[in-house]
């Protein structure tokens, strides 16, 4: 009822649109003869069409900047959008799904997604489609499974998965696929990195600046020196007096020169007690190729020296 009541309000306003712009043609209404409100009418029915048809000219443009816009958020998404029969096969996919499985659209349309599935996750991958597309509700799933790319090379894979059910249609599933291999291997290597982080060696990593960002429990069963007392403070508060200025510049020009410099130091623990270590230290550069950190670690070598004799 509401949608009829606009359409004649809308056609109202239309309609006194089109008077005003033929109000001076409009002939006295006493005095106008037939064919003279006849051709009135004709006018200002003539400006009416106009004036729809203009307006249906600008909905169809805003309708197609839309589907512009559309295509261009399906196409260049940073995700890749499939779309999966029952049978298993791709229907549909946007060109960043092409491009993380490394295969033209063309090509990849009808072919089963499972061949795109890393060997060691096939068998998941058949139980959770068969299992998304057998539940009585849709519900969204997400997991993560290894992939292939076509030169056999393994990438690892985060799926968004969620179940659609056309009335007249058999039903699809739409997946969301995302590369995850850089996350992936950073969190390898923070897991590496932690390990090494609790290793025997007393480690201190410093920023550009050479102030000292962060220690490990060793360095402060080496040093004596808890986190609290050495973060903030430089390298400068180990030195034993046993160097002189030229071991140090030798350092800095191995580290400027080739990121890393090793050998035998002698340092000073909290309690004043000069003891041998043997120091690692590794310059960390961004992508951009600028200096980030300074990662040291040192091992206290005085138990083998006394061994040594």
């Amino acid at each position: 009822m509401n949608n009829k009541l606009d359409g004649i309000e809308s056609r109202q306003l239309l309609r006194a649109e089109a008077e005003k712009l033929v109000g001076s043609l409009s002939p006295e209404e006493l005095t106008a003869q037939p064919t003279e409100i006849l051709l009135h009418e004709l006018l200002v029915h003539k400006i009416e069409l106009e004036m729809q048809n203009e307006e249906l000219r600008r909905a169809q443009t805003a309708i197609e900047e839309a589907r512009d816009r559309f295509v261009d958020l399906y196409e260049f998404a940073p995700i890749g959008y499939i779309t999966i029969t029952r049978e298993g096969l791709m229907s549909e996919i946007n060109l960043t799904g092409s491009r993380l499985l490394g295969i033209d659209r063309t090509k990849l349309l009808k072919r089963r997604f499972s061949q795109f599935v890393a060997p060691d996750d096939k068998d998941r991958w058949h139980r959770l489609f068969l299992n998304m597309m057998g539940l009585a509700k849709a519900d969204k799933q997400t997991f993560d499974l290894q992939m292939l790319h076509p030169d056999g090379s393994v990438f690892d894979a985060h799926l968004d998965c969620l179940r659609n059910d056309p009335v007249n249609a058999p039903p699809t599933l739409r997946v969301a696929l995302t590369d995850i291999s850089q996350s992936k291997q950073a969190e390898k290597g923070l897991r590496i990195a932690a390990a090494a982080f609790e290793s025997q060696e007393g480690i201190f990593v410093t920023d550009a600046n050479n102030v000292i960002l962060k220690t490990n429990p060793a360095f402060t069963n080496i040093t004596g020196f808890s986190p609290e007392e050495a973060i903030g403070q430089t390298p400068r508060m180990l030195r034993s007096g046993q160097h002189g200025q030229a071991f140090y510049a030798a350092i800095w020009h191995s580290l400027h020169t080739a990121g890393a410099w090793q050998g035998e130091i002698w340092n000073q623990r909290k309690n004043g007690e000069v003891y041998p270590a043997w120091l690692t230290i590794t310059a960390v550069y961004g992508d951009d190729g600028g200096l980030l950190h300074y990662v040291a670690a040192q091992g206290d070598i005085s138990k083998g020296k006394a061994w040594g004799g």
